[in-house]
């Protein structure tokens, strides 16, 4: 990959906490020429005014080479949802409780951030779900959850693979996860977390009516 020459920056919304860090990232990048992009809402989060190196006010692009996030899980998975389907990496610094979903913990942002900005790191491809609707066909990067209709008792669902039907289950609805997903809705419902790198899904029930039914 060639070097990065602009990148989109997200946090979350405890600015105090990610100060230091954005300032070590804003100087990296001064250091190798790149142009960091915060939308309006980073603009205003963190008081930023326009100066070299960095465009405020930017709207969202995806038109960078790469997307840096100092957050956790869920703002992890806003830039996934944001970038999914193009080529642009996401590089997270963890300042969640759970961090599955990050590159580096805080106090390895000095050469986290000077590999990230230079594309000296290895891209890793996340799974990704496709639910048909009859509003048309929708993508989820995390998860999807199905529930019986509310007023309504248990739901009666049979499932499969490969259009293969594996079994039948009686319960208030499913959650299926991708790995980057299975730490959160999934993993509240009981299910198992998913390394990254491993192409699969993870399906758990809701609730259900058997004691054969397990994620």
């Amino acid at each position: 990959m060639t070097g990065a020459r602009a990148v989109t920056v997200l946090t979350h919304q405890r600015p105090e906490q990610t100060a230091a860090v954005l300032e070590v990232l804003r100087e990296e990048a001064r250091r190798q020429g790149v142009v960091l992009r915060f939308d309006p809402e980073e603009t205003r989060k963190h008081g930023l005014v326009p100066g070299p190196g960095i465009a405020v006010g930017a709207e969202l692009s995806r038109d960078v080479e790469l997307c840096v996030v100092l957050g956790g899980d869920g703002t992890i998975l806003r830039a996934l949802r944001q970038y999914a389907g193009t080529a642009v990496p996401v590089f997270a610094v963890n300042f969640g409780e759970v961090g599955f979903l990050a590159t580096v913990e805080p106090d390895e942002v000095a050469t986290g951030f000077a590999a990230a900005l230079a594309s000296d790191f290895e891209v890793l491809t996340l799974p990704a779900l496709g639910l048909d609707l009859p509003s048309g066909r929708h993508t989820a990067v995390n998860d999807v959850s199905l529930h019986r209709k509310v007023g309504e008792r248990v739901a009666s669902l049979s499932y499969g693979v490969g259009g293969e039907e594996v079994g039948f289950v009686r319960c208030d609805g499913l959650v299926v996860a991708t790995p980057a997903g299975s730490t959160g809705y999934n993993l509240a419902n009981g299910g198992p977390v998913l390394a990254w790198g491993v192409e699969g899904y993870v399906v758990s029930f809701i609730a259900p009516h058997s004691l054969t039914a397990r994620a």
